[in-house]
């Protein structure tokens, strides 16, 4: 049903936030009272045996599941009210937008959408060559497109709200279904007792995974709530609990930052912070307070990096933009992956590891890259399906002496070659064509993944703007199914001119290169596609700004990453 013009602009969908933020932490005390419950029978059970004590622990085991499920069920509810909120919020705006348009037309609008035109002024009337009823046709016409379009915007409101409330009537039969959920089979039980462990290996995680049922699925969660971020997992497991996964990080950081800022209420407010004393100062009491202060806002720092990671993230994965947007991965910790389609169903399948400098607060950024390549992929293929991940799944260096670390790439390019497999294993039907394209330092974490033993599991790799790959030839790098001597027809390069980050390959340290031999160059083995050299600039004739315009809209590596990952052939 359409609202009234007064009752839209009454609406505030903003509430449904507020809603969503005291489920999320009614959902954080209950998780942290069940566990309170089960330490507290834990803790008598070594001095405490026979059928009593196995009695007490069952009925604790018992509680422990049914208060998980409970949680689970809030933080779906906060969940859906947060995209209620976002969604109702804009199809408002739009609307509000379009009857202000009218009405600054001088068109009247009335509760139910109507538009009326103005009686015709003398300049109109004039136009119409003095007709004053052809003047005021023209003015009726174009009240009736305004009343389309404000019918329209209407309907997109009603839409929204409707879809949200039903969306949390399906939330609150959840609540109503949990006492009478059946318990799940003993292969859970003895994960979430402890007694045993979910398998490592995606494609084995991937077997039990797709044998479970729902619920067996939920108390899973409910158990470990980062299983979501498990390699092996279908792509609309992972969004489903990932997203309840940031529900609750949102909430528990927000908290943080609450009680932070609650320490010390007028600091937080800009007010009556402390001054660093002269550097020969003795007041101990000065030096003291400096130091609480300094430690302090290091804490406050980092707990509002988290609140403005996460609410990027967020953003990313409501952002309403088709293909829908699945979230593959999120922690604690500044790591994330966001899907544009569903790579359990693609064709073909890329991942964009992001370079130097990314942070997830940015990830918006990337995610327009991936998809520009995932459109490009469907112009040099428009039959295939394309999904592109967005993969912020290693802690990148954030400056440019710490790029020239391998540190970030060690420890990344096991968490890449896992999440490739989990690729693998939950793709359904035959094999998609599956591609990693490394921006900058990105490019270091995946040869780092595929050299000194180790493997990939991708058909085709791409080095964009690269410093190198921790490789000196092709023939270094290694891909599951490829012979080693074909592995340079699965390798692609592009540098622009005037980038300055691939001039890094060339460069030596204690006679080695600092990552290895520069991918473009032809002696390393590879295949080179073009790009526009950009603009020269005052390093030495290169630009920095040119190792960011890969993927403008003209340049001819764009088209070229597109036709790779669409598999129909090498660009030149």
């Amino acid at each position: 049903m359409r609202p009234a013009l007064t009752q839209l602009r009454g609406w505030n969908p903003q509430c449904l936030n507020v809603s969503a933020d005291e489920l999320a932490r009614a959902a954080a005390e209950l998780d942290g009272q069940i566990a309170l419950v089960v330490r507290g029978v834990d803790g008598v059970l070594d001095s405490w045996h026979g059928d009593a004590a196995r009695g007490a622990w069952d009925r604790a085991v018992e509680e422990r599941s049914a208060g998980n499920k409970i949680a689970m069920a809030l933080l779906a509810t906060s969940s859906s009210l947060r995209r209620g909120a976002a969604a109702i919020e804009s199809a408002a705006a739009h609307a509000i937008s379009v009857i202000d348009g009218a009405l600054g037309e001088g068109f009247a609008v009335s509760e139910d959408g109507t538009v009326t035109a103005p009686a015709p002024g003398a300049g109109l009337t004039a136009a119409a060559a003095g007709d004053a009823a052809l003047a005021q046709r023209v003015l009726d016409d174009r009240a009736r497109e305004l009343a389309d379009d404000i019918a329209r915007a209407l309907d997109e409101v009603a839409l929204a709200d409707s879809r949200t409330a039903a969306t949390l009537t399906d939330c609150l039969a959840e609540f109503d279904q949990v006492s009478g959920e059946p318990s799940p089979g003993p292969r859970v039980q003895g994960i979430v007792g402890g007694r045993s462990a979910l398998p490592t290996g995606a494609a084995e995680l991937h077997e039990l995974w797709t044998s479970l049922t729902d619920e067996e699925k939920d108390a899973l969660f409910a158990h470990d709530r980062e299983v979501g971020n498990r390699d092996g997992l279908p792509a609309v497991d992972k969004d489903r609990y990932n997203r309840m996964h940031l529900e609750d990080l949102q909430t528990r950081a927000a908290a943080a930052l609450d009680a932070v800022d609650a320490r010390h209420p007028g600091w937080a407010a800009g007010e009556r912070a402390p001054t660093r004393p002269a550097s020969n100062s003795r007041d101990q009491k000065a030096w003291k307070a400096w130091a609480e202060y300094i430690a302090w806002r290091g804490e406050r720092e980092q707990l509002r990096t988290k609140t403005d990671e996460f609410g990027a993230v967020c953003r990313a994965i409501d952002s309403g933009s088709a293909p829908p947007r699945l979230l593959m991965g999120i922690d604690g910790d500044g790591r994330a992956a966001i899907a544009l389609g569903n790579p359990d169903l693609a064709d073909n399948v890329a991942t964009l590891v992001p370079g130097t400098g990314s942070r997830l607060a940015g990830i918006g950024g990337d995610i327009d890259r991936s998809a520009r390549m995932l459109d490009a992929a469907t112009r040099a293929d428009p039959l295939a399906t394309t999904a592109v991940v967005t993969w912020y799944g290693y802690n990148a260096p954030q400056s440019i002496p710490e790029a020239g670390l391998d540190r970030f790439a060690e420890r990344g390019a096991p968490r890449l070659d896992s999440f490739q497999d989990g690729l693998r294993a939950a793709h359904q039907g035959q094999a998609a064509h599956q591609v990693i394209v490394g921006h900058s330092y990105g490019s270091t974490v995946i040869g780092t993944a595929a050299v000194g033993g180790r493997s990939l599991d991708v058909d085709d790799l791409v080095f964009v703007g690269s410093p190198g790959v921790n490789a000196e030839h092709v023939s270094d790098l290694h891909l599951d199914g490829v012979n080693a001597g074909d592995v340079g027809a699965h390798v692609y390069s592009t540098a622009a001119r005037w980038d300055p980050v691939p001039y890094l390959g060339d460069a030596t340290l204690a006679g080695r290169h600092v990552h290895g031999t520069n991918p473009t160059d032809p002696d390393f083995g590879g295949r080179v596609f073009a790009s526009n050299p950009g603009d020269p600039g005052p390093l030495l004739g290169t630009n920095p700004r040119v190792h960011s315009e890969y993927w403008d809209l003209r340049n001819p590596s764009l088209e070229g990453m597109g036709q790779i990952i669409a598999g129909v052939g090498a660009p030149s």
